[in-house]
Formats: C-alpha cells, sequence, structure tokens
C-alpha cells in the first residue's frame, strides 16, 4: 500500500502527487544540513534547498486555495486597469501641462492564473481579505528567504541556518493548516 499523503484535502491528484514529492525531497534532505560530514557550506545549500522546496509547496497551496476560491476572469478583473483613449489636447498649460479630453476605458488584465508567482498569489489573497496581515506576513518572509537564491544583486554571501529552516517550515505548517480549513 501506498503511503498516505500529507495533502489529503487537495482534491487535484497531479497537484497532490507534486506536494507530496516535493515534501518528499525535504524530508530526504534535512537529514544533510544536520551531518557531520558535510562542512556548513554543503549545509547551507542544503537548506536553501529545502527553503526552494517549501517555498515551492507553500505557493502551490495557496494557489489551490486561490484556484477554489476564484475564477480566472475574476484574476484578469483584478489586474485590469482604466485607459485613457481617444485623447484630444484641448489646450497646452506649458510643455509638462495640458488639458486633455477623451474616455476612460477598462482594459482587462492578461495575467492568467497559471502564472502568478508567490507574491502575486499572496498580494490577491490578502486584497480579497482571504489572508490577514499576519499571514501575509509570514508567508513575505518565506518569499524572501527563498528570492535570496538570486545571488546577482547580492551584497554578501548568503549562508542559510537551522533558525531559516525553522522559519520556513513554521510559514509552511501556517499555511497548510489555513489552506485546509479554507478551501
Amino acid at each position: 500500500m501506498a503511503d498516505a499523503s500529507h495533502f489529503p484535502f487537495v482534491k487535484n491528484t497531479i497537484l497532490r502527487k507534486n506536494l507530496d514529492e516535493a515534501f518528499g525531497h525535504i524530508v530526504t534532505l534535512l537529514p544533510f544540513t544536520e551531518s557531520p560530514t558535510y562542512n556548513d557550506l554543503a549545509k547551507s545549500a542544503f537548506r536553501k534547498t529545502i527553503i526552494i522546496y517549501t517555498a515551492s509547496i507553500v505557493e502551490a497551496l495557496l494557489f489551490h486555495l486561490l484556484d477554489e476560491k476564484f475564477s480566472s476572469d475574476e484574476i484578469a478583473e483584478h489586474y485590469s486597469h482604466w485607459e485613457l483613449q481617444d485623447r484630444v489636447e484641448l489646450h497646452k498649460i506649458n510643455e509638462t501641462h495640458m488639458v486633455v479630453a477623451g474616455q476612460y476605458k477598462k482594459v482587462f488584465g492578461e495575467k492568467r492564473k497559471e502564472k502568478l508567482n508567490l507574491a502575486q498569489i499572496n498580494g490577491i489573497l490578502k486584497e480579497k481579505k482571504i489572508l490577514s496581515q499576519s499571514l501575509f506576513d509570514k508567508i513575505d518572509v518565506l518569499k524572501t528567504l527563498r528570492n535570496e537564491q538570486h545571488i546577482g544583486t547580492h551584497t554578501e554571501v548568503k549562508t542559510y541556518s537551522k533558525a531559516d529552516l525553522e522559519k520556513a517550515f513554521s510559514v509552511a505548517s501556517t499555511v497548510k493548516d489555513f489552506v485546509r480549513k479554507n478551501v
């Protein structure tokens, strides 16, 4: 018999299997973060990879919540804006100011749900009052930890500590419980 899923509340079987696989990778890598076989740099690299997997799980869980609560049209609406069309200059006041006429038309956003990233998903769920400010902030901490993988802009060499892992795991646990209760 196969092991039970750690995400039984996720009805999408592909997503659930991907979540379980990512969780399995974390479980596999975790012992290496404390092994005396590896130096501190190697342990930091394992932690970095675990943080990336953990953030991916959180992102997928939040996407699952977003997908359950909002249609693609609602996401396009969220990213819509008003655009001035048929603009006619009525009076030029000076080089930086003029009076214009025209009509504003609502232009729907082109963002597709499948293309949203963790920051966007987190923002939408907060704006739609699904997430509290506190939970939004916790997820943002994990997003920042994960995004530190982009090394081009660093001013120092980033190492990942046991405390960083504990932060990531705490956020993931909170998000998992939240999503389980809200889907």
